[in-house]
């Protein structure tokens, strides 16, 4: 006796497809939509916003540095800690030490932009140089998961994986119904050879090296 029968298979794959296609329609539209942005980089352009902030630290931690002036490095978790707690920033990038002027600089990627911290610790100032960018920008970076974090990974593996059981389903679906199973078959080879087509005959390849 199968492991499964085919009413079972049948009615588990229209179930997991329906729910499926709800639970993925805002990331499926997203991706669809990030996918033509980024095949048409140039709708970015000037959808970049520049800006600069200049912030007074706070006491304690300008005492605490001018205390450590040759040790400014020991400062870095604290550092690190008040640019997350008040600007959100996380992920540091790299962190750099001019001993001679008290500085120090923390460079943060972000999806669509960067920020830059600068802390001088003489004049008791944040300088905070930032880029940000628009919608089309931000969804383009989302779609890549470029400076998203671990968290947005999971969320772009995750959904790649249940997109490919929704396809998987409707196939099984198509396979129950006689009628309409033919020309299923046929559109699903159409779907395949067509890019195949379009890829080995006009998408430009190295040829002719080892």
């Amino acid at each position: 006796m199968p492991l499964i029968n085919k009413r079972t298979l049948y009615s588990t794959s229209r179930a997991l497809h329906i729910y499926l296609s709800t639970a993925l329609l805002f990331l499926l539209i997203l991706f669809c939509i990030s996918g033509i942005v980024l095949n048409h980089v140039d709708w970015l352009k000037g959808d970049k916003n520049d800006g600069q902030h200049t912030i007074a630290l706070p006491e304690t931690l300008v005492t605490k540095a001018n205390e450590n002036l040759n040790t400014l490095p020991t400062l870095y978790p604290e550092i690190e800690a008040y640019l997350a707690t008040e600007h959100g920033l996380t992920k540091v990038k790299s962190i750099d030490w001019e001993k001679e002027d008290a500085l120090v600089m923390l460079d943060y990627p972000l999806p669509a932009g960067f920020a830059f911290a600068e802390f001088d610790f003489i004049s008791g100032e944040l300088n905070l140089e930032y880029q940000t960018g628009g919608i089309l920008s931000l969804i383009g970076d989302l779609h890549k998961g470029r400076h998203t974090g671990e968290a947005w990974s999971w969320v772009i593996d995750i959904s790649a994986v249940l997109m490919i059981l929704f396809a998987i389903t409707g196939m099984i679906i198509l396979f129950q119904n006689r009628k309409k199973r033919l020309v299923g078959i046929w559109l699903t080879v159409l779907g395949v050879a067509t890019p195949a087509v379009i890829y080995f005959c006009w998408v430009p390849q190295l040829k002719g090296v080892s």
